[in-house]
């Protein structure tokens, strides 16, 4: 009698239940990098980073991608690599979702095929896609899949770019059911978070199991931000305060004035920080120099770590967006040995607004010149910085705009010190 209840209870719970999890699929052995024109890649590497990098579980050190094919020649665009889990199991796997995870956000597309490769699908959600969230994004596929392949659409060159690649999958055959068909796919409101996207959700028409995935249609709220000032600033020194967000506990602390580069980076898709980076252009940055290198903290070596615009214009220009309103208290910046100068502007409402100016003279001896300019009374949230330069740095057979490194230091508001003159009383 006790074994036919538990028999009868068994065949009650949902399917899904006596299913196996999903594992983690031993990618590395399968996985094979082919050229655009669909030649075989098997000695690439990059900046002394190796394919093998993108499977060692590391997922914040992105590697070189890919710089120099079999062919002995600089690669191109658009190569892709290929993982065939039917060599690891017969018949491929059921695919539960594949996962990557980039330092800096560089354009992806994912596919899967289901009859040994000869043909492709796309996987939802998964083409030409980016993120550098530190999680990593995730991508819901759901059948049973002999192939998966990756295409880089963007290389990083010398720069991080993708640092690691997973695909999750079961055995068919000890699956209680292979999910043949689902309900739509469904937002839940309410699940998007300040920094992390919501959900979608759907189930199987036969088992009932329900699988998730982050939406695409509810993005990360943003923070609220909040800024308390403890004590203001005085005409000689610094106040303090700090920034909160009133919806989680996200906080910075400005006892002093703080490199605001520390508090984000470059701007990325669905990535939530306080400062967000940008620049008007890159010029062959899979070559050599790129964005994220202006604020890589690399003070010493600065010949070898640069952003290039794409020409010599006054027009070109690198931005940061602060998440509320912030007293600038200085910016500290490395530039290249010849007369030029950098001119800073508040932009607000797409209007700039000139709040500074400072002139480069070229000095005898010197590769590179550190500066540092001051601000006093300069309240803003968004930090526009132009070049005005006749000469340039030459690049890749073009002369054009170059700065090594680019930090912005700033307070909460009311804690720069004052713009204040000085005025000499005499008394008779």
């Amino acid at each position: 009698m006790k074994t036919k209840i538990l028999l009868l209870l068994l065949a009650l719970l949902p399917a899904a239940l006596l299913a196996a999890d999903a594992d983690k699929l031993a990618i590395s052995g399968v996985a094979q990098m082919y050229t655009p024109s669909n030649v075989a890649n098997n000695n690439w590497s990059g900046g002394g980073t190796t394919q093998s990098m993108l499977f060692d579980g590391t997922k914040t050190a992105g590697v070189c991608m890919p710089e120099w094919g079999s062919d002995g020649r600089r690669s191109w665009p658009d190569q892709y690599m290929v993982f065939d889990l039917g060599a690891l199991l017969s018949g491929g796997y059921f695919v539960s979702y594949i996962k990557v995870w980039q330092e800096s956000a560089y354009k992806y597309s994912l596919y899967f095929s289901t009859d040994g490769g000869s043909s492709y699908e796309e996987v939802e959600n998964g083409i030409s896609v980016s993120s550098a969230d530190p999680d990593g994004a995730e991508y819901f596929v759901g059948t049973i899949a002999t192939h998966v392949k990756i295409v880089f659409h963007e290389l990083s060159g010398y720069s991080g770019g993708t640092s690691e690649i997973a695909v999750w999958g079961i055995d068919p055959a000890q699956m209680g059911c292979q999910h043949p068909s689902f309900t739509e796919w469904e937002p839940v409101d309410g699940s998007a978070t300040c920094t992390k996207k919501g959900i979608d959700r759907h189930k199987c028409l036969v088992c009932g199991e329900v699988s998730e995935r982050p939406s695409e249609l509810l993005p990360p709220l943003g923070h609220a931000y909040v800024s308390t000032l403890v004590t203001p600033g005085t005409s000689s020194s610094f106040g303090s305060g700090a920034i909160s967000c009133e919806r989680c506990d996200w906080s910075a602390v400005f006892n002093i004035p703080v490199d605001l580069t520390s508090l984000g980076g470059v701007v990325s898709p669905g990535i939530v920080q306080f400062t967000d980076l940008s620049v008007s252009s890159e010029w062959h940055p899979e070559w050599e120099g790129g964005v994220a290198l202006l604020v890589d903290g690399v003070w010493e070596l600065g010949e070898k770590s640069y952003w290039a615009a794409e020409t010599l214009s006054h027009d070109e220009w690198a931005e940061f967006d602060f998440g509320t309103e912030i007293d600038l208290t200085k910016i500290k910046f490395l530039v290249p040995n010849h007369d030029h100068s950098l001119d800073f502007y508040k932009v607000e409402d797409g209007v700039e607004t000139l709040i500074g100016t400072v002139a480069v003279a070229s000095v005898s001896g010197a590769s590179f010149q550190l500066k540092e300019v001051e601000f006093r009374g300069v309240s803003l949230d968004k930090l526009r910085i132009r070049v005005s330069d006749s000469i340039g740095v030459s690049h890749w057979g073009r002369n054009v705009v170059q700065i090594y490194e680019l930090h912005p230091y700033g307070t909460v508001k009311g804690a720069g010190k004052l713009n204040t003159t000085r005025t000499r009383i005499l008394l008779y």
